[in-house]
């Protein structure tokens, strides 16, 4: 609620508005104040995501690189013998 002082300040010829005009320069500079600390957060996030980016890039080549060792070692395994049913119960050697 404004006193009727602030209403007596407004009435003269050309005002448009009964109300207090708001305090710019304090509005602008608190406005600058937090996009700079909304930019430098912003900063640190992207920072975090290419770091992240880079961890799940080394982790997807190691997976590669797991399968790839697995694949390879799988063609190379020969059996030395044929297979015999009869020979199912008995142990492997």
């Amino acid at each position: 609620m404004y006193g009727t002082t602030d209403l007596a300040a407004n009435f003269r010829k050309g005002v448009s508005s009964l109300t207090q005009a708001f305090a710019s320069g304090t509005s602008q500079s608190g406005h600058v104040i937090e996009n700079e600390m909304l930019r430098a957060e912003l900063s640190m996030w992207s920072q975090k995501y290419a770091h992240l980016e880079d961890e799940l890039k080394v982790i997807k080549d190691k997976l590669i690189s797991m399968e790839r060792d697995k694949t390879a070692s799988n063609s190379t395994t020969q059996f030395d013998h044929e297979y015999d049913p009869e020979q199912d119960d008995q142990p492997v050697p």
